[in-house]
């Protein structure tokens, strides 16, 4: 009986540290890294001031089909999706500025119906250290929909596409 608890006691904390690990690469609001995505249209690179210490270095935008013909028309349907893969920016003694490593991916989802409250878009983002691990940050509306709020004449989106 003694074996068989401690069996079950080991194979309930095998189970749950599986469960954690899972739960860090995915948000509450099930929003992913879309697989792929760098293979995606290529909107434009913007290097961010460095004020915002989180947020600033290279940001590369890639947008899937749907959320390119939004940047075209000014309209986002749902299913449209951008992905910001966020670099850290390395300043040169000669003034050039290279990449650096990973800091964080932000991803906006666009779904009228199951984000209604945050203008049709979902947020999410993921944090990157030492390991490729990935955890999700932000609630919603705490964070990245404060700030984009202030877009909504631009369907809540702060880049343009470069024709």
């Amino acid at each position: 009986m003694k074996k068989v608890l401690i069996v079950s006691l080991l194979s309930l904390v095998v189970i749950m540290m599986y469960s954690f690990t899972r739960a860090e690469k995915k948000s509450p609001e099930g929003i992913l890294i879309p697989e792929g995505y760098r293979n995606w249209t290529h909107v434009k690179t913007a290097v961010n001031n460095p004020a915002f210490a989180s947020h600033s270095g290279f940001h590369h935008i890639y947008a899937n089909s749907k959320a390119l013909d939004g940047y075209k028309t000014g309209r986002f349907a749902d299913g449209a999706i951008i992905v910001f893969d966020v670099l850290e920016s390395i300043p040169q003694k000669n003034g050039d500025i290279y990449e650096g490593k990973r800091k964080l991916i932000d991803i906006m989802v666009k779904n009228s119906s199951r984000f209604s409250e945050t203008g049709g878009w979902g947020y999410e983002e993921f944090t990157y250290s030492d390991s490729v691990t990935t955890k999700a940050l932000y609630p919603t509306k705490e964070q990245c929909f404060n700030c984009h709020n202030t877009r909504k004449a631009s369907s809540f989106i702060f880049s343009s596409y470069r024709s």
